[in-house]
C-alpha cells in the first residue's frame, strides 16, 4: 500500500468519524497530514488538520486503507461513486450497522478486501470498544492492522460469526446512549430528592464511571460488585427492589434487543430486501 499517498481515507460523513480520526491524530497513530478525507461539514468543523478531498474517488484513488463511514441506507449511492478506482490493493473498513460484509465487497466490485467494524463514542477518550470481522477476502494480516488501529481509541474484540455484529451494534455501539439515559433518570430522582442539577450530574455520573472503573479494574462480575454494594435491608436494597418491581431488567433487555432488530434491519434495507 506504500503507492498511495494517505494512509487512511474517510469516505461519508459523521460524528463518529471525526472522533476516530482525532484520536487516531491526537493519539499519534497517524499525523494529520496521512489521512485524506470526504468533502464533509462535520469533519470539516473539527479542526483536524487532515487532506480534504474534492471528492469520494480521489479519497479511494489516495488512500490505501479506506474507512466507509456512510448510513446504510446511503451505501448505494457512495458504492457507485467509489467502485470504479476501488481494488484489491485497497483495505476497506465498514462501519456501516446492517451491512454484511460480502454485500460491501460485492458492491465495491468484487474480491475486496472489507474488515466490518462498529466502534462507539468513547473512543474519543481512548476508552472506546469496537466490534471486529474479517470479511471473506482480507487476511489475518489486514484484520492485526485494523485492530491496532482502533486500539487506539480503547479495545477491540473480534467476533467469529458476521451475524454477531448485529449484537455488538446493540450493546456497544449503542450502549453509550443506555448509560446516559439512566444518568439522566439518576439525576431525576436526585433533584426530586433536593439536590440542585449540577451537584445532581456530578453524584450521578461520578457514581457511574467510579462503578464501570471497579467493573473493568477487579474482573469481578456486575452481579458480585452489586450485591457487594446491596446490604441487607438498606437504602440500595430498597432501590433495587423498586428496579425489580418496575421490571426494568426486562425492559433494558427489550431495548438491547430492539437496537439489535433494527440493525438487522439497516442491512436489509441497504440491500433493498424492504
Amino acid at each position: 500500500m506504500s503507492h498511495h499517498p494517505y494512509a487512511l481515507g474517510i469516505v461519508g460523513t459523521g460524528h463518529i468519524a471525526a472522533v476516530i480520526v482525532g484520536r487516531l491524530i491526537e493519539s499519534g497513530y497517524l499525523a494529520a497530514d496521512r489521512i485524506i478525507v470526504s468533502p464533509s461539514k462535520k469533519l470539516a468543523a473539527h479542526p483536524l488538520g487532515t487532506a480534504v478531498a474534492q471528492d469520494n474517488t480521489q479519497v479511494v484513488r489516495e488512500a490505501g486503507m479506506v474507512m466507509l463511514s456512510v448510513t446504510p441506507q446511503r451505501f448505494a449511492e457512495a458504492a457507485e461513486s467509489i467502485r470504479g478506482v476501488a481494488s484489491t490493493d485497497h483495505l476497506f473498513i465498514s462501519l456501516m450497522a446492517g451491512v454484511p460484509t460480502q454485500r460491501v465487497a460485492q458492491s465495491l466490485g468484487g474480491s475486496m478486501r472489507v474488515i466490518r467494524a462498529m466502534p462507539n463514542l468513547p473512543f474519543g477518550l481512548g476508552r472506546g470498544v469496537t466490534g471486529l470481522f474479517r470479511g471473506e477476502h482480507a487476511d489475518l494480516e489486514d484484520l492485526e492492522e485494523v485492530k491496532h488501529l482502533f486500539n487506539a481509541g480503547g479495545v477491540s474484540v473480534e467476533v467469529e460469526r458476521e451475524v454477531l455484529m448485529d449484537a455488538v451494534t446493540a450493546v456497544a455501539g449503542s450502549g453509550p446512549a443506555y448509560f446516559y439515559y439512566f444518568v439522566e433518570m439518576m439525576m431525576a430522582g436526585g433533584i426530586a430528592a433536593g439536590l440542585k442539577r449540577e451537584d445532581a450530574q456530578i453524584l450521578a455520573a461520578h457514581a457511574c464511571v467510579g462503578a464501570g472503573a471497579m467493573l473493568l479494574e477487579k474482573g469481578a462480575s456486575p452481579a458480585e460488585l452489586r450485591e457487594a454494594v446491596t446490604s441487607p435491608g438498606g437504602t440500595t436494597q430498597a432501590a433495587m427492589n423498586k428496579l425489580r418491581e418496575c421490571q426494568v431488567s426486562e425492559h433494558v433487555t427489550e431495548a438491547v434487543l430492539a437496537a439489535f432488530r433494527r440493525s438487522q434491519e439497516l442491512g436489509r434495507i441497504a440491500a433493498g430486501e424492504t
